[in-house]
């Protein structure tokens, strides 16, 4: 990289109308903006070659996952997706009691509640790999807290905060529409890491700001038109 920059400050200098006495301070300018650009060329390039030897595994279905022992690709940290709605808790599952299923595994906290589990699996998944229903509703896909969820039309939907729990029960029908669309539409089957990076940096056009949104859940709840969700 260093010949490259040396090259192109001697090529240039002479193109440039500057005084003899500036042409010191230009080329150190010159010399710290371009070593600048190639450390970033250089970052981009190893994160376009991790993207590309993790692809196999980041390109898949974008759940939200954790590691534990044998098991790569956990759901719900490890709780019993069942027992969300038969005991509206989280309960801890058991390593031995196991159902992989759509390439992520499932751990229960009971055979009975495991056989209800394998019988119709599609009805206890949670919404949206398990993602924060809230970030959703932005094309986002942020890991959400196992234990803060909400049942809504009979699926486990999960958030990453309690906050984040009522900004979505404000407005449950637009936000649970909007999150939908965008896993439907964009997120589902993409890269996680290209997904996260590409909507920070162009937001979609129903974004809004985490300040707006805890302004109106205020004004919300001093109006007593709370959704029942705990600050």
């Amino acid at each position: 990289m260093g010949w490259l920059i040396r090259w192109l400050i001697r090529w240039s200098m002479p193109w440039l109308m500057v005084s003899p006495g500036r042409r010191g301070r230009l080329r150190r300018a010159m010399e710290t903006l371009l070593r600048y650009l190639g450390h970033w060329i250089v970052r981009l390039a190893f994160l376009g070659l991790g993207l590309g030897l993790c692809s196999s595994t980041v390109l898949a279905r974008p759940f939200d996952t954790i590691l534990d022992g044998r098991d790569e690709r956990i759901m719900l940290g490890g709780n019993d997706p069942v027992a969300y709605q038969r005991l509206q808790r989280a309960v801890p599952g058991r390593p031995d009691l196991r159902v992989e299923y759509e390439g992520v595994v499932y751990r229960f906290s009971s055979t009975a509640l495991r056989e209800e589990f394998i019988r119709d699996p599609a009805r206890w998944t949670p919404a949206f790999g398990g993602h924060c229903a809230q970030s959703m509703a932005h094309a986002l896909p942020v890991a959400a807290r196992a234990e803060v969820f909400e049942i809504i039309d009979g699926r486990l939907h999960l958030f990453s905060s309690e906050r984040a729990r009522g900004w979505f029960l404000m407005d449950r029908e637009r936000n649970l529409e909007l999150a939908q669309r965008w896993w439907r539409d964009e997120v589902a089957g993409s890269s996680l890491l290209l997904q996260r990076a590409w909507r920070m940096v162009v937001p979609v056009p129903n974004r809004r700001a985490p300040e707006d949104l805890e302004r109106d859940y205020r004004e919300r709840l001093h109006g007593g038109k709370s959704s029942g969700a705990q600050p």
